[in-house]
Formats: C-alpha cells, structure tokens, sequence
C-alpha cells in the first residue's frame, strides 16, 4: 500500500482555499501546508484547518519561496517514512473524481519505480477519463504533481538559487539527466490558473480576448530565471529552453501592451537581466 503526503504552498490565500485543499485531503494521508504570507499569520486558516486531523500548518511570517517550503516538505515526508508526495498550488484543485483517477492511474503503472514525477494536464478539460492515457514529458507543473520520495534523496533538492518560477522544469530536467522518467496522465484534469486573467481589447484583432497578466516582481523572476535555465540547460534541453523563451518574450509583450505598470515592468525585467550576470539569486529583497 502507498503511502500518500501532500503539501500546499500559500501565499495571502483567500476563504476559499480550504474547500479547494477538500478535493484531495480526504485521499492522502498527511498534508503539509505551508504559508508563505509575510509578517502575518492566517489564524483563521489555522483554526479551519484543526478540523482536519491530518494536515500539519507551518507559518513563520517569512516568503521563503516555492523550492525551500517543497524542499522541507519532501524531507518531512521522508522522515516519516511516505513513498510520494503530491505538490499543490492554492488556486488549484481537483473536480468531480480526477485525483482518485490519478492515485489509481498511479498504484497501476507498471515500472513506477523509476519514474521521478507523476503528473496531470491541466488545459483541456474535455479529456477527462478513468482510462489512463499516460504519456512520457519532459516538464511537468509543479501543481498536481506527484513526486517518487524514494528517487528525491538520489535526484537532490530543488533548486534554492530560482525561489519561485522554474523550479518544476529544472526538478525535471534534472530527473531526466540522471535516467528517470516523468510520465503525464492525459485523461486526468487539474483545475489551475496561470497569473491573473483579464478580458482586454486585443490590438491586432480589435476584438475581446483574455490575457494572463503578471505582476512586475513575478516578470523579474521570469525574466532572472530564463537566463539561469537557460546557462544550464540549453545544451541538453534546446527545444525547452527556446520554448520558455517565447513563452517569456509573449508574457512581458502582453504585460506591456496590457498593464497599467508598465513602467515598473520594465524596471523589473531589466534588474532580472542585471541580478542574473552578477549571479544575485534566490529572493529579491
């Protein structure tokens, strides 16, 4: 039998993020949250969570970022002797019976052993299935992921240096590079945002489109972290590294023509090239 913990990163999360927890916590046997709110603690959220006698909250008044709250997940995990650990975001969450889908796709995949992440796609809802349709990638989101503890110790922690954006391609990567597999189910769907979504003028059709806006911090680590993947990567993962940086490129064209900050924007895209060359990583204050 498996044995399933999960951890929940927030950051200033709204009233709703315990029913979004609800889709999974009742199908795993621990769950670690941890909140990154800065300088406050959510007792609200504390006191919601006591109700549940599996979940576990850390909140120290410190943003430490994605990789260091994952990192001492993945090692609390392992310390109580847990054989995966499913990693989520506090927008996402799992609809009708997609995470029991999962954990079965999961338990029956022949050769699980080797493979470092187990993951969900999140951008077509229509696929949804209770047949397994597994395919072998090359990244997976972080969110809806469900990580080998058994492989982590062999893999090595999450990249420190990034704090926030790459650090699930560059696990990845790195899975890869040592022999392991990363394998998706495609009939499974994770409810999951990608930044804030705004209805706008599109300039070119001149016709209502919706765009996934970024605050200027989030496009410094963007901006910061492509150079950094990019130096380590580029020879092994060409097609990624050109991939994420159109995908950079397309979010900071839209921010720009979009966001009322666009002053800010650029400030903040141009110190992410700066910080990268003097090799200032981790957090930005």
């Amino acid at each position: 039998m498996l044995k399933v913990a999960g951890v929940v990163i927030l950051y200033y999360p709204d009233s709703e993020v315990v029913e979004r927890i609800n889709s999974y916590l009742n199908q795993i046997d621990h769950l670690f949250v941890f909140d990154n709110s800065e300088k406050q603690k959510n007792s609200w959220l504390s006191e919601r969570l006591k109700q549940f006698n599996n979940t576990t909250y850390f909140a120290d008044g410190e943003n430490r970022g994605i990789s260091v709250r994952l990192n001492q997940a993945a090692q609390m995990a392992i310390d109580e002797q847990f054989d995966w650990l499913l990693t989520m975001d506090q927008d996402s969450y799992f609809a009708n019976n997609n995470f029991a889908n999962f954990l079965t796709c999961l338990k029956n995949y022949p050769e699980r052993k080797n493979v470092a992440v187990f993951g969900v796609q999140y951008l077509d809802p229509t696929s949804q299935s209770s047949t397994c349709l597994a395919s072998t990638t090359n990244h997976l989101i972080t969110s809806g992921s469900m990580m080998n503890l058994h492989l982590f110790p062999s893999i090595g922690n999450f990249d420190e240096a990034l704090f926030i954006d790459q650090v699930d391609s560059e696990y990845c990567y790195r899975c890869i590079l040592k022999g392991y597999r990363i394998v998706q189910f495609n009939n499974v769907y994770l409810q999951h945002s990608l930044g804030k979504q705004s209805t706008h003028i599109s300039l070119k059709s001149l016709k209502k489109t919706n765009r996934s806006l970024h605050s200027p911090v989030r496009l410094y680590y963007m901006t910061r972290n492509y150079f950094y993947m990019r130096s380590k990567y580029q020879k092994d993962f060409p097609v990624e590294i050109t991939e994420l940086k159109e995908d950079l490129l397309n979010r900071i064209k839209n921010n720009f023509l979009y966001s009322p900050e666009r002053f800010s924007l650029i400030k903040n895209v141009l110190l992410g090239i700066i910080d990268y060359k003097r090799n200032k990583m981790g957090k930005k204050f």
